[in-house]
């Protein structure tokens, strides 16, 4: 079997990936570093009480998580805790999409 299929490359390690290249190997090793954040507190609290009426955190193949989906209009939403734009927030939807095309 082809490498890139063995792999599971999830929207996480994608953003890691742009952010930080230490939290993307640590993620990758299942090194636990975050849990007890405040910023990941901030973002559960955020998935939980946003969009209550949308199907969220859309699990796909154990490998990526869509916060939610329009499927009506045919959106991906990825729900973070700033309006500001990152480069990691936009290559991770790419991954998604990729992913789902794939599919």
């Amino acid at each position: 079997m082809e490498l890139a299929r063995k792999l599971k490359y999830t929207g996480t390690m994608v953003n890691y990936y742009f952010v930080c290249k230490r939290k993307l190997w640590l993620f990758s090793h299942n090194i636990s570093f975050e849990q007890d954040s405040d910023v990941v507190t901030l973002g559960k609290l955020l998935s939980e009480f946003s969009y209550r009426r949308e199907d969220k955190e859309i699990d796909i193949d154990q490998t990526i998580v869509i916060d939610w989906i329009d499927f009506r209009n045919k959106v991906i939403h990825e729900v973070k805790k700033s309006d500001a734009i990152e480069e990691a927030h936009i290559w991770q939807v790419k991954y998604y999409l990729y992913y789902l095309e794939k599919k």
